[in-house]
């Protein structure tokens, strides 16, 4: 399995993607005082695909001096990957899709593209996979129980499918859903609402299908994977 998902893949990411951890020295600063100031986030604040419905702003005088990177549509990673023990140990990689120009701070990751072929709303789609949370797991975190970044170092060895670098239209099929996902979760009452939750997990388990056949695993070698990322 492992010798089919290299021969699949590009182990080594670094030309392809990059993390950047968000601003360092502004954690005294975010208030919950909307007027006059900037949209901001810590990692607490992620969920998958989306965000927690207390929103958070960056003082203006503070914000003033960093606007200038962070304009633009981005995906921003939860710094610290989940780790959660039931109903079997498995991580949870926690990622969501930024339209807002908000600021971050350094409990989160900036996922940035360094190739024009690599869709930044397929990567949203698949470093949350079920195939990248038990890759990372089981072969780049060693099984940890704690502290396990999501930092550059460590997102360079998640694996690509060459498949979608040779061929960009392969992530379209995957970006269609996830546009679905986001208009869901950006509706205030995602929080309150059993059915549209319910609706995500079934996209995600599309998804999750998808990544799948980028890497052609058969039936038994899916259930390996699943086995060990039960959610």
């Amino acid at each position: 399995m492992l010798d089919k998902i290299k021969t699949y893949s590009i182990s080594d990411t670094q030309e392809l993607v990059k993390g950047e951890i968000g601003i360092s020295n502004i954690t005294e600063h975010p208030t919950f005082e909307a007027t006059g100031n900037y949209p901001c986030i810590k990692g607490i604040d992620i969920i998958k695909y989306g965000l927690k419905p207390e929103k958070r702003y960056l003082k203006r005088k503070i914000a003033w001096k960093y606007l200038p990177q962070y304009q633009g549509n981005k995906i921003v990673a939860q710094e610290i990957v989940a780790h959660i023990q039931n109903p079997s140990p498995h991580i949870l990689i926690t990622m969501f899709h930024d339209d807002a120009n908000r600021f971050i701070n350094d409990t989160c990751v900036e996922i940035k593209t360094l190739d024009s072929k690599l869709e930044k709303k397929f990567l949203l789609a698949y470093y949350q996979s079920n195939f990248c949370n038990w890759y990372a797991y089981n072969l780049i975190y060693n099984r940890a129980i704690r502290t396990m970044d999501f930092i550059d170092y460590y997102i360079n060895q998640i694996p690509i499918p060459k498949s979608i670098i040779d061929n960009p239209d392969r992530q379209e099929n995957i970006i269609v859903i996830v546009d679905q996902i986001l208009a869901i979760t950006k509706d205030e009452d995602y929080f309150a609402n059993p059915a549209k939750q319910a609706k995500v997990k079934e996209y995600e388990r599309q998804i999750d299908q998808m990544v799948y056949e980028l890497y052609d695993l058969t039936p038994e070698e899916i259930a390996i994977v699943e086995g060990f990322n039960k959610k």
